[in-house]
């Protein structure tokens, strides 16, 4: 935990930006110290029988999330590939279930992607690396059923919008559907059908049966959810 919290941590993550191969002290702080806390079983909470255990999961998810949200809120010029290793610990720590810190970090986890999208113009190319991070952090936290209720009441459907009318970058537009067919009600679905499907229809026409492409399943998982909305 200290070592997460740590001089040394927050310099590390802004070394990420030169893209230099990372030393055993580097990998250290951003890598092995996660591996420590076994995020992957923090989720199974059937594992832990007595109720102690279960409020250390809870105690070092609501700590660790709070010292990630310090980090964003103190460096507001941090970099995308920082911004991305954030965001996916953010993500992972918000799928515990029944995560008790969860009302206090989920919004504050979807207010600050929505200040990047804000404040980075999709026409400027050298925001769009925030932008990709920002909206394929969206799209991962919106397929969490608890956050994707908060990105609804936020009422967010305007800001994605205006990624899709404004640029001509494929995995802008792409990621901005696929966030869309999530949050959309039926009604904002079936005002415009159109132009909601037709990227999907794009990316399947693209498919290639000889091989894997994780951008299909997300588009098919994307029309599955707004098919069943609309029945």
């Amino acid at each position: 935990m200290n070592s997460l919290d740590s001089y040394d941590f927050i310099q590390v993550m802004q070394q990420l930006q030169h893209g230099k191969p990372l030393t055993d002290i580097e990998y250290y702080f951003l890598f092995t110290c996660w591996e420590y806390l076994s995020v992957i079983s923090l989720t199974k909470q059937e594992l832990f029988t007595q109720s102690t255990s279960i409020d250390l999961i809870h105690y070092l998810a609501d700590e660790l999330l709070t010292r990630l949200e310090r980090l964003l809120d103190e460096s507001p010029s941090i970099t995308p590939r920082s911004l991305a290793y954030i965001f996916e610990q953010c993500h992972q720590l918000l799928n515990i279930d029944n995560l008790r810190s969860f009302d206090k970090h989920a919004p504050h986890v979807i207010d600050h992607l929505t200040k990047i999208l804000q404040n980075s113009p999709a026409r400027n190319i050298k925001a769009d690396a925030r932008s990709v991070v920002a909206l394929d952090a969206f799209y991962n936290l919106s397929t969490n059923a608890d956050i994707c209720a908060v990105m609804k009441k936020r009422q967010l459907v305007p800001l994605f919008k205006k990624y899709i009318s404004t640029t001509n970058i494929d995995e802008i537009r792409k990621l901005a559907f696929n966030i869309l067919a999530q949050i959309m009600d039926e009604q904002e679905i079936n005002s415009n059908p159109s132009e909601i499907t037709r990227v999907f229809i794009d990316e399947l026409k693209h498919l290639d049966p000889n091989g894997y492409n994780s951008d299909v399943d997300n588009a098919l998982s994307s029309l599955k959810g707004m098919m069943f909305r609309e029945k």
